[in-house]
């Protein structure tokens, strides 16, 4: 298993873990009703995601269902409410696996989505809902999917663009955070993995974040989810491949589908009190390393083989951070009964996507492009130009101009950064940089791991040395850098950056 697999499994589940006074804990989904403040991200967009999902359910027999990546079990919840069915979650995350159990008494497992601990064919309907651009193996995610269900698979992801040049400058650029939306797909792409599925988009337009009023909440969803073929200014994407389905009249309209979401809240501080007992899911459970026979011991579901993966308050764990990673030949022998047109295909995007763990280097030297590779610079760095030959050419928009480096995973005595700064009518003298750091236990950046720095406002380059060594708050494995460039509108490039 990967680096970023682990930083992600260890990010989520402190953010899972987080609970407040009033017993709400943080939810991915607005579990406990649209516009509560603990839900992140955008609500109308989650809330389309499921409309559609149930749509489709609507209209297909089916009596099992398996969400991958679903968080705290909210939409296999909703599954249940609705129409019946056996139900069973799966995340990377084990506290969100606990959430799942723990508010909703849903079965549950964490899991590497590459590497489904499932028989072929274990649930008739599987989704994944705005997991894949999070994932380091995405192609094995998908033939994973596809393996497990029997009557179909839903996807839906946001991260879809329609300009492959956009896209390579996107996957170019990424520096590995956690969790972060690290895969972007075109059209073509989605194409591929699913050859004959039905491919629409999640909206009309891209969804408002501060439409909180049930009514209108239930009008935009029904007037901007109807489009049964992709458009460029479309938002998003959902994917509905059959496997082997009956296919019947559905039961509800988009209205009383959209009232039942909206209905299917829980209270603060809530539990369910009736478990699910591991044995219901047991028949369906695989080793996920040799494929064969799980038997249940004590607290372990031990393999053939001898493998012991731990239960902890019923979820079985079965993330090894010591898996082998996915090699590229190894997809290949996986692929090797398809089209090979589609073999090449999906190796090929393969290959886009990939993303080395760390970078290994001690200098980057920007005037080379391959070293520019990883770094991500924030909405306030607009590039001046062509960068070969001298390195990052930026315009300075506001106060907080900062770049981000690929993981580094090392330990960290001091940096070198070369840089040029020029603000006509500025004294020379004014200019503050800052340099931050992240620890493997540090969810995010914070003033106290960092150091300030003299940045000279004279139109020359000048190298700084920033020594880390000492400091107090200085971890001893150094995973990301955030270089704050200098506190104000400005020109400003960056040559070099050398580590210690």
């Amino acid at each position: 298993m990967g680096l970023y697999s682990q930083h992600t499994r260890s990010w989520l589940d402190r953010r899972f873990k987080e609970r407040s006074a009033d017993g709400v804990f943080f939810s991915h989904m607005p579990i406990y009703g649209i516009g509560t403040k603990n839900a992140e991200g955008n609500h109308l967009g989650r809330l389309a995601r499921m409309l559609h999902i149930l749509r489709v359910l609507d209209g297909i027999e089916f009596e099992s269902f398996l969400d991958v990546g679903g968080a705290e079990g909210y939409l296999p919840h909703l599954v249940r409410q609705i129409f019946g069915a056996r139900i069973a979650t799966v995340d990377i995350s084990m506290e969100a696996c606990q959430r799942a159990r723990e508010l909703f008494g849903i079965a549950s497992a964490s899991v590497d989505s590459s590497r489904l601990p499932f028989i072929d064919g274990a649930f008739d309907v599987v989704t994944c809902t705005e997991v894949i651009e999070h994932v380091e193996n995405p192609v094995e995610t998908i033939l994973e999917l596809q393996r497990v269900a029997r009557v179909a698979v839903i996807l839906t992801t946001d991260e879809l663009h329609y300009d492959r040049q956009i896209i390579d400058d996107y996957l170019f650029r990424r520096p590995g955070w956690s969790h972060m939306e690290r895969n972007l797909f075109h059209p073509d792409d989605i194409a591929l993995c699913f050859p004959g599925a039905k491919i629409k988009p999640q909206t009309l337009r891209l969804p408002p974040l501060d439409l909180l009023d049930k009514k209108a909440a239930t009008d935009w969803l029904c007037e901007n989810t109807k489009l049964e073929s992709l458009q460029k200014d479309s938002f998003g994407v959902v994917v509905t491949e059959f496997h082997d389905a009956k296919l019947r009249d559905r039961k509800y309209t988009d209205e009383q589908l959209v009232k039942k979401i909206l209905e299917t809240i829980i209270l603060p501080g809530s539990i369910w009190t009736d478990v699910p007992d591991l044995a219901d899911l047991l028949p369906f459970l695989r080793d996920p390393k040799t494929g064969k026979n799980l038997s249940l011991i004590g607290k372990n579901l031990v393999s053939q083989a001898g493998d012991r993966y731990q239960i902890s308050n019923g979820v079985p764990d079965f993330v090894n951070k010591n898996a082998d990673i996915h090699l590229r030949e190894d997809l290949a022998l996986r692929l090797i009964s398809l089209d090979p047109v589609r073999v090449q295909g999906l190796l090929l995007l393969r290959d886009r996507l990939h993303l080395p763990d760390t970078w290994s280097q001690d200098e980057f030297d920007f005037r080379l492009k391959k070293d520019r590779r990883g770094f991500w610079s924030n909405e306030q760095l607009q590039s001046r130009g062509e960068f070969d030959g001298y390195g990052f050419k930026w315009t300075s928009s506001g106060n907080d101009p900062w770049v981000l480096t690929p993981c580094l995973q090392r330990a960290i005595s001091a940096v070198e950064i070369q840089m040029r700064v020029f603000a006509a009518g500025v004294s020379a003298k004014e200019g503050i940089g800052q340099l931050f750091w992240k620890g493997p236990e540090d969810l995010e950046f914070t003033e106290a791991s960092s150091v300030q720095f003299r940045v000279f406002n004279d139109g020359y380059f000048h190298t700084h040395r920033i020594v880390l060594k000492g400091h107090p708050r200085l971890s001893e494995i150094v995973q990301w850098l955030r270089i704050d460039l200098v506190n104000g509108a400005c020109e400003v490039d960056l040559r070099k950056l050398v580590i210690f």
